[in-house]
């Protein structure tokens, strides 16, 4: 089940699924959140309803197979990570996943350098996020906070083999909030890309990396 992040929609996580289907066969789940996808609309719909459109696209799934792989981005890595709590997931890959998010009062903490600033501004797809941000309410953002608060709790009950994959350069979710998470899993690790943004589909560099990574975790490594 692929759990794209927050405004987004399923562009996050479609190169990486696109490589995962052309190497392997699978049933999946590729739910958009109410409100959410090519055009966004945020104004009547809350963090709850984007949670049970997830909820219910794990039911969808679980109907048809033996096990359930998770792969959630920012937001759909703590959706991901909550119903792992609760739901059989025999694996849990969880990119960037938003628990923390960053001020920017505190974006001197990246240690960021001129040229790191450089390369996210000439990164492919900067100026369509960049445009549909200016259509997200105030009442949104603050749901994603609500949200992200309520379903990042209980995560060390996680049974699933859990892998989580972050780049140091993520303007948006600092990379240390994955490396204290992954203490907290009984069975994660963690992944640092030294030169990744918070969206890995911003550089094909990135992305190949993101593509190896998780097609080791889910399809070549042993439980």
């Amino acid at each position: 089940m692929f759990l794209h992040g927050y405004t987004g929609g399923r562009y996050e996580l479609q190169p990486l699924f696109d490589y995962l289907k052309s190497r392997y066969e699978f049933e999946y789940e590729f739910p958009v959140y109410p409100g959410h996808g090519t055009i966004l609309d945020l104004k009547s719909v809350g963090g709850e309803d984007w949670y049970e459109e997830a909820q219910s696209a794990y039911v969808n799934l679980k109907r048809r197979v033996d096990r359930v792989h998770i792969i959630g981005f920012s937001m759909g890595g703590v959706f991901a990570s909550h119903l792992a709590q609760d739901e059989p997931v025999e694996k849990l890959l969880l990119i960037a996943p938003a628990f923390e998010h960053i001020r920017p009062s505190k974006i001197d903490k990246l240690h960021l350098i001129p040229r790191h600033f450089g390369e996210h501004m000439k990164m492919k797809k900067y100026q369509k996020v960049k445009k549909r941000l200016r259509d997200v309410p105030l009442k949104a953002y603050q749901e994603f906070r609500n949200i992200m608060a309520a379903k990042k709790e209980g995560i060390e009950s996680i049974q699933a083999k859990t892998l989580i994959i972050h780049g140091m350069q993520d303007l948006l979710v600092p990379y240390e909030s994955s490396v204290e998470i992954a203490k907290r899993i009984p069975d994660a690790s963690v992944e640092l890309i030294e030169d990744a943004p918070h969206l890995f589909a911003f550089s094909d560099h990135n992305q190949l990396q993101l593509n190896i990574l998780a097609e080791r975790f889910l399809f070549l490594e042993k439980m």
